[in-house]
């Protein structure tokens, strides 16, 4: 597995640990910031995937 394969797979497994500690804690603002900061980094880097992908095209 590839260093950008690594890396999508710990991104996902954080944004989707984060996701459910959001929900089992709702009403916490740290969570939710939790939640969206891996979310953000998933997307970002997601972003930079297909970005390089469609240059070195």
């Amino acid at each position: 597995m590839d260093l950008n394969q690594r890396t999508l797979k710990s991104l996902m497994k954080k944004t989707d640990r984060m996701f459910e500690s959001y929900k089992l804690h709702p009403t916490s603002d740290d969570h939710a910031r939790a939640y969206e900061q891996a979310k953000t980094e998933l997307d970002n880097f997601l972003a930079a995937m297909r970005k390089s992908t469609h240059i070195s095209k």
